[in-house]
This record gives structure tokens, C-alpha cells and sequence, in this order.
């Protein structure tokens, strides 16, 4: 069992007439919309994403949760994990895009339809007829965290499961989505999400900002992960990294949890409190 396209769409039904406004960023290869969730009424913004790569459906699944659950904190005038989310709403906007490569993640869920003309090419291109227990790329084949225009190239040379680049730098109109709406809306912090690992990744090429070491050790403080600078193919090309290079911002990637991907459904329960801690921290460095 995983979390599908039609999961976000049924938990987004379900939220639409909250605190919350919900539209799309963008579409896919496939055509479907890449919802963004947007929360709060403060001058500061803080970007959420997760579901990158198609085996990575748990982060989706948790930042749908995150949402709900802040929402209902923020309503009951509560506080949440010790944070108070009422003057977080106040002075932080969240922006949350919970399933960037939906086309990818239905793939990796549910399995190729030969019906389907994209799946059916992508089955000639990549040569291998099963994809539920590899696939982490687009319905291109392109990997959409190797896509970003931050020393981009080449890793795998043609279409694939994963680490494909694509022919070049936001070449994906997934890459696309997100990228304009950064720069749209020039947000003070981002923070992807991934798995597995439970490490937090804050540098690219030696241009974080001073404060960035500082936030990812008080974030890591809170939930016992890690803080790393990642290597090998892990270091280029990611969101996080783009965003680093093109605004001087603190950027995050964090890697949910332990395992193989994709990460079962039951885990959840495990990585929430810790992953949640992570980004009522971020929103608070942002100076509620």
C-alpha cells in the first residue's frame, strides 16, 4: 500500500473549505495539476515540498498530515510540540507543494498501465517492464531532484528510474512549477522533503549562509537527526541546491526516516512528531 495521486486529491477535498487557500502550481508530464497548499497571513514565507522522486510518496503523506494537523492547532488556539502555531499563522505563510512528481509517484505506487501512450514509451526508452519497486523519476524518466540548475549535469545518459538529469537544467515542467513559483513568490526559507536517512542537508558548494549551520542544528536538536553535507550525486542539482545558489536563503533538504524506499505507509507514525518539529522550527527562525 502507498499514497497516490488520488490520495492528495481526496485529503485536499477534505481541507479545501479550512484555513487554507489550494491551487495549482503547475501540471505534469501527464497532465495532473501539482497542487500547492497555502497557510497563514504572515509577511514571512516558508516553502514546504516533498515527493521529488516516486518512491517517496511517505513525505507526501506526511506533509498532508502536518497540514491538517496544524491547521486544527491553529484553530483550537493550542500549542503544537511547545510551539505557539497561532503566531507562527500570524507572521509565517506556508506554502506546501506535497507531491511534486505525481506522474512518478503513481508509477512507483501503482505500476505501468500499457493503455497509457506516456507509459508505454517510457517502457521502450528504459527498456523494463516493471517499475513499482525503482521508479523515482518523472514519466519522462527524467529525475526531477537531479533537474535544477545548480552545477546540472549529466548522471545517467538517457531516461531511467533514476539519476537521469534530463537534456538540461529545468528541462521538466515539474522543475518548472516549482521554480517559478519560488521566484514568484520569493520565499525567506525552503525546506524538501525526502527519504530516508534522518539527516538534514544545508550547504551547496560552500554558499550557505552563516545562520543556515546554526537553524539546521537547533532543527536537528529537535528531532535527532542529523546535520550533513551531502556527497556524490547527492550534492548537485537538487532544489535545495538551486535555491542556495540563486537567492543566498537557507535551504533544507531532510531525509525522513530509516530503510529502503519507498518506505512503508506504517511508518508514518514514526517520523511525524520529528519531521513536524522540524518545520515549527524553521517557521520560528524566521523570527515569530
Amino acid at each position: 500500500m502507498g499514497y497516490d495521486y488520488s490520495d492528495l486529491l481526496r485529503e485536499a477535498e477534505s481541507i479545501k473549505e479550512r484555513k487554507v487557500k489550494i491551487f495549482s502550481a503547475g501540471k505534469s508530464i501527464m497532465g495532473k495539476d501539482i497542487l500547492c497548499v497555502k497557510i497563514g497571513n504572515g509577511n514571512k514565507k516558508l516553502f514546504l515540498s516533498g515527493a521529488y522522486h516516486g518512491l517517496e510518496y511517505l513525505t507526501s503523506a506526511f506533509l498532508m498530515r502536518f497540514i491538517r494537523e496544524y491547521i486544527d492547532a491553529v484553530e483550537e488556539k493550542k500549542e503544537y510540540f511547545g510551539y505557539d502555531v497561532s503566531s507562527i499563522y500570524d507572521n509565517v505563510t506556508l506554502y506546501v507543494i506535497p507531491m511534486v512528481n505525481p506522474d512518478g509517484v503513481d508509477i512507483a505506487v501503482n505500476g505501468l498501465d500499457i493503455t497509457n501512450e506516456y507509459h508505454r514509451k517510457l517502457i521502450s526508452m528504459v527498456g523494463i517492464h516493471s517499475f513499482n519497486n525503482v521508479w523515482q523519476a518523472n514519466a519522462r524518466g527524467v529525475d526531477i531532484n537531479h533537474n535544477f540548475d545548480a552545477n546540472w549535469g549529466m548522471v545517467a545518459t538517457k531516461p531511467s528510474p533514476t539519476k537521469f538529469s534530463g537534456e538540461y537544467p529545468e528541462s521538466e515542467p515539474e522543475t518548472k512549477a516549482v521554480v517559478e513559483l519560488v521566484r514568484k513568490e520569493k520565499f525567506d526559507m525552503l525546506l524538501a522533503f525526502h527519504s530516508q536517512g534522518r539527516e538534514i542537508y544545508y550547504d551547496f558548494d560552500g554558499l550557505a549562509g552563516a545562520k543556515s549551520l546554526e537553524t539546521a542544528q537547533k532543527m536537528a536538536k529537535e528531532s535527532g537527526y542529523a546535520v550533513c553535507i551531502p556527497k556524490g550525486t547527492a550534492s548537485f542539482g537538487g532544489c535545495k541546491d538551486w535555491f542556495i545558489k540563486e537567492f543566498g536563503k537557507e535551504g533544507f533538504t531532510v531525509e525522513i526516516g530509516y530503510g529502503k524506499n519507498p518506505l512503508p505507509m506504517s511508518m508514518l507514525c514514526d517520523v511525524y512528531e520529528e519531521n513536524a518539529r522540524i518545520i515549527l522550527c524553521g517557521a520560528m527562525e524566521l523570527g515569530v
